[in-house]
């Protein structure tokens, strides 16, 4: 049977533990508090307070033979002694329970913050995805524009070598008539009308030509 030394030896051995044991899940608590890496944290929160609870079983077995070996005529110095052990571990006790309770409070605290987090990157990673295709679509419509405005010069320019040149054949054609009429009356003028006639198909074909490149241009820039 142990001896009241022997249990106060083991008694002040287990306190000594559990006393150092609650002061690293004190610490644990704060840096887990602190560090973003809160699963390991967790885990070894969890594992801290297991050792804990396994002393302070462990010190409870303890002072209960310490009152069974104290007998009633034990001293006071004995009866002190004890009662200051059953005080230690009730004090340890409602340390254990507080630090436990402030551990897990952060716990659920650093839970919400990463989900909040979370809520928020996925938030901004979905308007940044909206503001990617907003700009693609502005570019598109920029390039619309600008194309839309090049065909139109493209166009104007076409249409006017096309009143240009029109109204050269025009005046050609009432030089021909005339120069047809001198021609009648003066036949040294028919290798005159000659050069004209050949000036007026050339004239025709400038014409069909730049009529086909504007043609061309245009549906390039609708093509691109």
């Amino acid at each position: 049977m142990a001896t009241w030394e022997s249990l106060r030896r083991e008694a002040r051995q287990l306190e000594n533990k559990i006393d150092a044991k609650l002061v690293s899940f004190s610490r644990l608590g704060a840096r887990h508090h602190d560090d973003q890496q809160t699963g390991s944290k967790a885990g070894s929160c969890e594992a801290v307070a297991m050792e804990i609870s396994q002393l302070l079983q462990q010190l409870t077995t303890v002072n209960d033979k310490m009152a069974d070996v104290v007998g009633p005529d034990a001293s006071a110095a004995i009866l002190h002694t004890r009662q200051r052990h059953c005080d230690i571990l009730h004090d340890y006790r409602q340390e254990f329970m507080k630090t436990k309770a402030n551990v897990h409070a952060f716990q659920e605290r650093e839970d919400l913050i990463g989900s909040v987090r979370q809520d928020i990157n996925a938030h901004k990673t979905a308007a940044g995805s909206m503001n990617r295709r907003t700009d693609i679509y502005m570019k598109e419509h920029d390039h619309l524009r600008h194309s839309e405005k090049a065909a139109d010069d493209a166009l104007g320019s076409a249409m006017a070598a096309k009143e240009s040149l029109s109204s050269q054949r025009r005046l050609l054609n009432s030089i021909s008539g005339h120069v047809t009429g001198l021609g009648n009356r003066f036949p040294a003028l028919n290798s005159l009308m000659q050069r004209i006639n050949f000036r007026k198909r050339r004239d025709s074909i400038i014409l069909g030509s730049v009529i086909a490149v504007c043609i061309i241009v245009l549906f390039l820039y609708s093509r691109w």
